[in-house]
């Protein structure tokens, strides 16, 4: 559910011009208070770099009501059980990967190459079961990336060219707050 007012206090100050946008710095200061839950490089990677993509594709989640963890998942996990409604955005550059030089030789796509994972955590949401986008349709379960597809495109296509990839590899997992503590209580029965 949107809570307006946190989203009008995400949005960095004068994100409109950007010669005048407020300098990340000032931002982490003046946003981490509002999600203390939240990682500073979480919030500058995916709202401050991205507002307008955060604020017109999820804005409709309440961050306030969620928390994050970090999560390590294989290469095979990531490709087969990671969805996004932006599947042609994700399939398009992992194509461009493969066939693209100036794409091969971008700074991405070089550290991928080269570490055989990102340089950042991508973020996931695992949605309750029946949770869906504000037009109706079913969000994927058990991970919908919220942000990381370009990152998600190059793994996807260095994983079908066999390039060498690390076993595992850093995510950024959101969970709704009552899921957060079923899932505590399951770890603390096992």
């Amino acid at each position: 559910m949107l809570n307006y007012r946190l989203l009008q206090q995400l949005a960095p100050l004068n994100f409109r011009y950007e010669d005048r946008t407020e300098s990340l710095p000032d931002y982490l200061l003046r946003v981490s208070p509002l999600l203390p839950g939240v990682p500073p490089n979480l919030l500058a990677q995916w709202i401050y770099r991205h507002w307008r993509g955060f604020e017109s594709n999820w804005s409709f989640l309440d961050l306030s009501r969620m928390q994050v963890h970090p999560q390590w998942l294989s290469t095979s996990q990531l490709c087969e059980q990671v969805d996004t409604r932006h599947r042609d955005v994700v399939e398009r550059w992992s194509d461009m990967l493969r066939s693209n030089r100036y794409v091969r030789r971008s700074w991405l796509a070089e550290y991928m190459m080269t570490h055989g994972t990102w340089p950042e955590p991508i973020i996931v949401l695992a949605p309750q079961e029946g949770e869906t986008y504000p037009d109706g349709a079913l969000m994927p379960r058990p991970w919908a990336l919220l942000e990381g597809h370009h990152r998600l495109a190059y793994l996807k296509c260095l994983s079908e060219d066999n390039h060498p990839l690390q076993n595992r590899h850093p995510v950024w997992v959101l969970q709704h707050v009552s899921q957060c503590k079923t899932f505590l209580m399951q770890e603390m029965a096992s």
